[in-house]
């Protein structure tokens, strides 16, 4: 279907066409006592029938070659309508150019032919089911017919009869508005199915065109009997409108141009008072057919008519209470199914664990879910018309409103948990997820759904309460762990003053740094708030300060250089880090620099992806193969390989000045004991 863009080219293509007819109209007026005057007149209709007769070759033509399956319809309307020029062709020349003949002739024989090709044509475009709008279309039937007896009873009829010479005359001078009524009524059955080929706006241009034909037939009636050139002039307009409304139909099929006719009978749909009058306009018209019977001398003619007309009134009223009978019916069997579905509602929302309500704006209930009785002990009756705010806990109802309040600016939803007070006067824990509701006058409330979280709350409220009992009891075991290394490093350092051999008390400070480096990794334990990783930098540095300390005599010739990264290290990689760093910057301390000898210690850690690296040494007096030798039968040296084993390392001792040991680890994954 085209755009708006293509209709409204199409009206003013139409509006200009119909300029120019006008014009074409009005010109004889120009030269009306001009004996070619008649000519003019007279030659309209076949040069219009002319015009139409080729549009419906090229429709024809058209159709084959694009839209088979309405090809047989345009073949049997464009035959009829060539019979129709044919015949219009005759007339001009054989009667009012040649005056030969006068009716009846062969020529009405051409007219009478024509007719019900027209009439199979237009039929052909219905399609299979056949389906009618039978109210709107016997509403357009009464309208048309009444509108046919109103003209022709009181106007054209009482002049027509007395001047017709016989009876065949009288026959065939009224046939041809029988023929365009037939022809009218087939139109509008193919315009009011719900079925056809074709789309409406063409059948209603054709409509419109056969309308002014039977306005035609009726003032070429009333020319004939008192013969004028206006009468003639009129005809002429009337039917030459018939072939302009033809070309119009014609031109919106080929450009698939359409309106929605059922826009324009919305009266029969949508009730409105200003437009209540158009659906008595059928009842009016036949009321004033009926008042002919009163006025004029009713002849069996006129009683037929008035009969038909009555008669299709009482159809339509047959089908108006049949159609109301139906829509009771649905109406019927609809609020029975409303019925059954607000049941099952009540007893879902009558037995949900959830509570469905809405809010406006203020927080006002508008609704509540029958399922309050279950979650809250109130009736949803009792919470109707009630703010909300009445029974959420003062201490929470800051929060709910800030939390509507964002989410009715941003018009997203919201869930928040509340304290709400039962009907026993208890406050229960409520969580609410809320969407905020706009229509078109914009914001209007809310809906939410809320659910009872007491049991989770209780839940939660323990569990917290069972982590802080835990967090405290593992808080209190590595204090304790770190008070009895403590102990053992202050026995060992208490020891160490009643030995006489140097070489035993040098044992002994060993194994005293040894414990004190692993009681440090369970101090940083219980003073962080993480009991399962230790901050290694802060813990190195104080490492570090404690042996500088102890090895404090005449230190002052070394440099401590420290490029160690923000890492955290579990208890399972810290406390074998922790000792091997202690062996190798005491052996540092103790051996890299006699007799005063300046230099410095590094201690190097970086993480390489999931590998660790760390680097020990100094730029002291080094270490001789014999001396790596004799080191690696010691117990430091041993305890510095077991743990690199233990860590899943490797070590290698670096070329240079000095001593440098350079370690990659991995960190330990933890292992359950149990």
């Amino acid at each position: 279907m085209h755009t708006s863009k293509s209709l409204n080219g199409f009206k003013s293509g139409a509006m200009l066409f119909i300029a120019i007819f006008i014009l074409l109209s009005l010109l004889p007026l120009t030269f009306w006592e001009s004996s070619i005057t008649q000519l003019y007149i007279n030659i309209l209709v076949p040069s219009m029938s002319f015009l139409v007769s080729l549009l419906m070759i090229y429709t024809t033509w058209w159709s084959y070659k694009n839209n088979r399956n309405l090809f047989n319809a345009w073949l049997m309307i464009s035959t009829g309508t060539i019979l129709y020029f044919i015949a219009n062709l005759f007339y001009f020349f054989l009667r009012d150019y040649w005056g030969l003949i006068s009716p009846p002739s062969f020529v009405d024989i051409l007219f009478l032919i024509a007719y019900p090709l027209l009439i199979l044509g237009i039929f052909n475009l219905l399609k299979k089911p056949y389906k009618t709008r039978l109210k709107p279309f016997l509403d357009l039937v009464i309208v048309m017919v009444s509108l046919f007896f109103i003209v022709w009873f009181p106007l054209i009829w009482p002049v027509i009869k007395p001047s017709q010479p016989d009876s065949l005359s009288m026959i065939l001078s009224i046939s041809y508005l029988f023929l365009d009524l037939i022809f009218l009524l087939g139109v509008n059955i193919v315009l009011f199915s719900e079925n056809k080929k074709i789309n409406e706006l063409p059948i209603i241009l054709l409509a419109l065109g056969i309308f002014f034909q039977v306005f035609g037939d009726m003032a070429y009636a009333y020319h004939v009997v008192v013969p004028n050139l206006e009468y003639l002039l009129l005809a002429n307009i009337l039917y030459s409108s018939t072939s302009i409304f033809a070309i119009f139909a014609i031109i919106s099929y080929l450009k698939n141009i359409n309106i929605n006719i059922r826009d324009y009978l919305s009266i029969y749909r949508k009730p409105r008072p200003y437009n209540d009058w158009i659906s008595y306009l059928p009842l009016i018209l036949v009321l004033f057919t009926y008042s002919l019977l009163l006025v004029t001398t009713p002849d069996a003619a006129l009683i037929w008519g008035v009969g038909i007309i009555v008669a299709l009134v009482i159809f339509r009223q047959v089908i108006s209470l049949n159609e109301i009978i139906k829509a009771q019916i649905t109406l019927k069997r609809n609020k029975q199914i409303i019925s059954e579905r607000k049941a099952q509602l009540d007893f879902i929302t009558s037995n949900m664990l959830d509570l469905i309500s809405e809010s406006d704006e203020n927080g006002v209930y508008k609704y509540v879910s029958p399922s309050s009785k279950q979650l809250l002990g109130y009736p949803f009756e009792d919470l109707l018309g009630k703010s909300m705010f009445e029974f959420i806990h003062p201490d929470d109802s800051e929060k709910v409103i800030e939390s509507l309040k964002e989410s009715q600016e941003s018009a997203e939803g919201v869930r928040i948990q509340y304290r709400y007070r039962n009907a026993h006067g208890k406050y229960i824990w409520l969580e609410t997820n809320g969407k905020t509701v706009f229509d078109e006058k914009g914001f209007r409330g809310f809906i939410y759904s809320s659910r009872d979280i007491s049991d989770q709350k209780e839940a939660a409220e323990f569990v917290k309460k069972s982590l802080r009992e835990k967090e405290a009891l593992l808080r209190e075991i590595h204090h304790r762990v770190n008070n009895n290394l403590q102990v053992i490093s202050s026995l060992l350092s208490l020891q160490s003053d009643n030995v006489v051999d140097e070489r035993d008390h040098e044992l002994f400070i060993e194994s005293q740094n040894r414990v004190r480096s692993m009681a440090m990794i369970h101090e940083k334990l219980y003073q962080s708030d993480s009991f399962s990783s230790v901050n290694f930098s802060d813990y190195l540095k104080t490492l570090l300060n404690s042996l500088i300390y102890d090895y404090s005599n005449d230190l002052g010739h070394i440099e401590m250089e420290l490029d160690i990264e923000d890492v955290d290290l579990n208890i399972e990689t810290s406390v074998p880090c922790g000792l091997i760093i202690n062996e190798l910057v005491s052996n540092s301390l103790k051996h890299a620099f006699p007799n005063g000898r300046k230099g410095k210690i590094m201690v190097k850690l970086h993480r390489d992806n999931d590998k660790f690296i760390l680097i020990v040494g100094d730029d002291g007096i080094g270490c001789s193969k014999e001396l790596l030798t004799e080191n690696g039968k010691k117990l430091g040296f041993n305890l510095v390989k077991s743990l690199i084993k233990q860590l899943d390392g490797s070590m290698e001792i670096l070329e240079g000045d000095g001593t440098i040991y350079k370690i990659i680890f991995s960190e330990l994954k933890y292992q359950k004991r149990f």
